[in-house]
Parts: structure tokens; C-alpha cells; sequence
């Protein structure tokens, strides 16, 4: 680990060398090998902190600062649930950091989930201590060309086509929660699969990753999971299910 004088000798030694200004977050890594948690959390709690300790200005908020910062939250961020998180995931994580970007302005900025994928891997090249991040999203990268047969994203024009719906269905006194690329196909299986036949209680039409949403709300009801995929749902989890159209 860095000590804290010889951070901030190389924050005032790389600024002299780019006429008298400091470097943001991403530049100074690029510059000196220095990352964000040898001195995030250890030294100051904010870049704009260790600016001012080393005399100089906090540098003006702007998007290049602001990418940066979204885009090494979100690489933490795959470490953590070692893979690409779904947007219920992410927005959870905002609450306690607001470097995590909303799921829709970070998709939009990089062309949807491939490309959001895409620039955290370019970033991660950067540095060996993202090594294991990089790893994860390769597999997350064999995942969207379909060559797994997991699914099929459709990047044209920069977008995800819909990865299918992730449904809630009632049978007896249990609920069954899974995801499907074809609704009505579906439905009509676990009909014929059922003895007492089944009720559709809501579906989520899934933007980009059907599989990733039907996990979190696996995880979400995993103390009242009877067997497989079916729960014993009470009405506030019910009720917590329906409010989502589309995730």
C-alpha cells in the first residue's frame, strides 16, 4: 500500500508536468499505477480531499470525471456479485454510493448492456488489480453473443432488444416465478404440467437480462422457496412483484 506523502507527492509531481494542473481520478491511475482504493477509504475519502491536501483546487465536476468515476463504481460493483449486476442490483448499491450510476443514464451513454460491458472491460485493461473483473466480463461477453445458448441480445443501433419476461403464476396455495423468451408458449406449458392448473398473477417484460432479474427475485423470496422455482408468497410480497411492468 502507497503511503500517504508519496501519493501526494505524485499528485503534485504529475500536475507540474501537465502545466500546473491535477489529474483526475483515471489519468493519475493511468499515470502513476496508483488506484483508486490504495487511497479511497485509506487516506481521504474523496479525490477533491487529497487534492486539497496537496495544495491545489478541486478539479471542476465534468463528464469525463464523471464517466470515470461511474464507470470504476461499476466494476466494483461486478466484483462484488461476480457478474454483471441487473438494475434492481444496481439501484440498491446507489442508495449507500452515489458513484453508481442510474441504470438507465449508464446504459443510454454506452449503447445499452453490451456496450456498458464493453467500456468496463476496456477499462479494466488498465490495471492488473482488475484482472478478476475482467475475467467475470468475459464470460458476461460470451453470455450476449448467445454462444452459450443462454440468450440473445440484439445490439443494433446500440440497443438490447427485450430478453423476454420474467413471470409470477399461482398454482394451489404456491407461487412459481421464472422467465420464459415467449409468454403465451410458456404459460400454456405449465398448464399442462400442473394438476390443479395455474393462474397468471403478473409479468415483468425483461429489457436485458430476463435470467439476471428471475435470480434477484429468487433471491429476494429465497426464505419462503418450498421447492424449484415455486414460493409461498405472502400478499406484501405479491404486491411488491406486481409493482414492476418492465425491469
Amino acid at each position: 500500500m502507497r503511503d500517504k506523502q508519496f501519493i501526494l507527492s505524485e499528485i503534485r509531481r504529475t500536475a507540474a508536468l501537465n502545466g500546473g494542473k491535477a489529474l483526475g481520478i483515471g489519468r493519475f491511475k493511468t499515470e502513476t499505477g496508483i488506484a483508486q482504493h490504495e487511497w479511497s477509504g485509506v487516506h481521504w475519502a474523496r479525490w477533491s480531499d487529497a487534492l486539497s491536501e496537496a495544495g491545489f483546487e478541486p478539479l471542476e465536476w465534468n463528464r469525463t470525471l464523471n464517466e470515470e468515476q461511474m464507470i470504476e463504481a461499476m466494476a466494483t460493483l461486478v466484483r462484488k456479485y461476480k457478474r454483471f449486476p441487473v438494475k434492481p442490483e444496481i439501484l440498491i448499491e446507489k442508495r449507500s454510493n452515489a458513484q453508481v450510476p442510474t441504470p438507465t443514464v449508464f446504459f443510454r451513454r454506452f449503447g445499452g448492456r453490451p456496450g456498458a460491458i464493453q467500456k468496463i472491460r476496456d477499462y479494466c485493461l488498465s490495471g492488473e488489480e482488475y484482472s478478476d473483473v475482467l475475467a467475470i466480463l468475459e464470460q458476461e461477453a460470451i453470455d450476449e453473443t448467445g454462444t452459450n445458448g443462454s440468450r440473445e441480445v440484439n445490439t443494433g443501433a446500440g440497443k438490447s432488444a427485450s430478453s423476454g419476461y420474467v413471470y409470477l403464476v399461482k398454482s394451489g396455495k404456491l407461487y412459481k416465478i421464472g422467465y420464459s423468451d415467449n409468454h403465451w408458449r410458456r404459460k400454456s406449458e405449465l398448464h399442462k404440467q400442473t394438476s390443479e392448473g395455474i393462474t397468471e398473477v403478473h409479468t415483468i417484460a425483461a429489457i436485458d437480462d430476463a435470467p439476471g432479474i428471475e435470480k434477484y427475485w429468487h433471491e429476494r423470496f429465497k426464505e419462503k422457496r418450498q421447492h424449484g422455482e415455486w414460493f409461498d408468497l405472502s400478499a406484501e410480497d405479491i404486491s411488491a412483484f406486481k409493482k414492476r411492468k418492465f425491469m
